[in-house]
């Protein structure tokens, strides 16, 4: 963690979840889990406030014992990591805006936070879904009322899931890890910085950019539509942690790897 003088301060991956609790003091100026979020305990309320709607709801499903159900969401056919077949799903709703999302996924978005530190994503890979316990699943959730250029970034993506489908979560990190290039640049712009990382991972990079130019982003519409209508308003990064059978455990935030082990555990327990 870095000071506002720039002095470094080690600290365990325990010490680490601990300090997750007392960030979401200080940083929800930081606009990222949709507009606000507290890191909280387990067993403690989310405040959740999500811009599109200007409403706040308390989010007590992170208490990992309460299931929420599914249904009329897609998880087939959709972006995806690890074995299909596998007994628990973690479905990962993003806004490539969002920073957060980026700090989870092990990309700094921020200074003043030590997520991406945590290695949370590349260490669930590794344990979990390498392994064939988990699959991944992702799924579009863009805020543009504080990202505006976010839908197009899922646009981009999900042009490159329907043509390079293989490259999918290469594109998908790039986007994490450049967002500050493609957020701030203007209209014409934009697709530069989607062209140039397209051809930096040695994709087909016209095709790409033709779906990209042609699309109505319908994709990412539905994703978050599907969500609003049969879960309801949350914010990013979000995740559900379950199967089909026994239903999933929300999970609000960019939370540490002990978090989702204890929603392996609920599910594995039912």
């Amino acid at each position: 963690m870095t000071d506002s003088e720039g002095l470094t301060l080690e600290f365990t991956t325990k010490q680490a979840a601990l300090l997750s609790l007392a960030l979401g003091l200080v940083i929800g100026g930081l606009g990222g889990f949709a507009a606000e979020t507290t890191f909280s305990a387990p067993a403690q309320e989310s405040i959740v406030k999500d811009t599109n709607t200007d409403s706040t709801d308390t989010a007590k499903a992170d208490s990992g014992t309460d299931f929420v159900s599914l249904e009329g969401i897609e998880l087939d056919d959709e972006p995806s990591m690890g074995e299909a077949d596998a007994p628990i799903k973690v479905v990962e709703y993003t806004d490539f805006g969002c920073p957060f999302c980026s700090e989870w996924n092990g990309f700094d978005a921020s200074p003043r936070t030590p997520i991406d530190k945590m290695n949370i994503a590349d260490n669930l890979e590794s344990q979990y879904i390498d392994t064939g316990e988990v699959e991944l699943i992702s799924k579009d959730y863009p805020v543009p009322n504080l990202h505006p250029n976010g839908p197009e970034a899922h646009k981009a993506a999900n042009c490159v899931y329907e043509h390079e489908q293989d490259s999918y979560f290469d594109f998908h990190d790039q986007l994490l890890d450049r967002r500050d290039a493609w957020m701030q640049s203007g209209d014409g712009n934009i697709e530069g910085t989607f062209r140039n990382i397209s051809n930096d991972l040695g994709l087909d990079t016209e095709t790409v950019m033709q779906c990209y130019e042609s699309s109505e982003n319908q994709e990412a519409n539905e994703d978050k539509n599907n969500a609003l209508q049969n879960v309801g308003r949350f914010g990013t990064p979000t995740f559900f942690v379950g199967n089909r059978e026994k239903g999933f455990v929300k999970i609000t935030g960019a939370q540490p790897l002990s978090r989702f082990e204890e929603a392996f555990n609920t599910v594995r327990s039912e």
